[in-house]
C-alpha cells in the first residue's frame, strides 16, 4: 500500500468544510434555543420579587420517628478477616 500525500489545497478544503458544517449546526442550535423551552417541560416563571426582598426558605427535615429517613439504609453484619 502506497502512502498518500496530502496536498495543501485538499487540507484547506477539508478544514473549510468542517468549519461550514460547524457554523450550520451552531446556527440551528441557536435558533432552536431561541424558540423557548422544549415542549413537555414544566418550567415555572421566575418569581418577581421587589428589589431588596430577602427570603429564607428552609427545607423540611425528615421525621426522626420514621425508620426510612431520607434513603434506604441497611445495616449489614461483617466478619473481620485476619
Amino acid at each position: 500500500m502506497e502512502p498518500v500525500e496530502a496536498s495543501l489545497t485538499g487540507t484547506l478544503r477539508i478544514i473549510a468544510v468542517l468549519i461550514l458544517i460547524w457554523a450550520v449546526l451552531r446556527l440551528i442550535r441557536n435558533r432552536s434555543a431561541a424558540a423557548g423551552p422544549p415542549k413537555g417541560t414544566n418550567w415555572a416563571a421566575p418569581e418577581q420579587r421587589p428589589k431588596g426582598d430577602v427570603r429564607i426558605e428552609r427545607i423540611k427535615e425528615p421525621d426522626k420517628s420514621s425508620s426510612q429517613g431520607s434513603g434506604s439504609i441497611t445495616d449489614a453484619d461483617f466478619e473481620e478477616v485476619k
